[in-house]
């Protein structure tokens, strides 16, 4: 079962649906993304700060693949799937109020790897670069 982590708050994962570059439910056993905006106060001739004023959004992400799927998107890419152009992942559950709640995150792969464990199954996590977010989308 998977772990929604969905900024900051976590859910149950057992009716939720993944969708990344077109592959449907890749099941995966975490996906985390989230946003800040920088802040920043203003200062005046004084030492203290007399306001604040908010910088850029700052996007964050990774997602748990298990390996099989991680391999299907390696034979697309020859291997390397940091090459892979920026795709859709979008994530469908429903949360405490029994709402659906629809996110969009468009991102890429930053990089590759195997983190192999007897425990649970074969799966990795991967890091994302994420370039749009939207959440509870309509």
């Amino acid at each position: 079962m998977a772990i929604i982590r969905r900024l900051g708050e976590e859910y149950s994962a057992g009716d939720c649906v993944v969708t990344v570059a077109g592959l449907v439910d890749v099941d995966p056993s975490a996906i985390e993304y989230d946003y800040k905006y920088a802040h920043e106060l203003q200062h005046g001739l004084k030492r203290k700060p007399r306001g604040w004023r908010m910088g850029k959004i700052e996007y964050s992400a990774k997602i748990t693949l298990p390996l099989d799927v991680t391999s299907e998107f390696e034979k697309v890419s020859g291997g390397d799937i940091a090459l892979i152009r920026p795709f859709p992942i979008n994530i469908t559950f429903f949360n405490a109020e029994n709402d659906m709640i629809h996110d969009y995150v468009y991102a890429k792969f930053t990089g590759n790897g195997r983190n192999v464990k007897g425990e649970d199954g074969l799966e990795r996590e991967l890091d994302l670069f994420v370039l749009d977010m939207k959440l509870n989308k309509k």
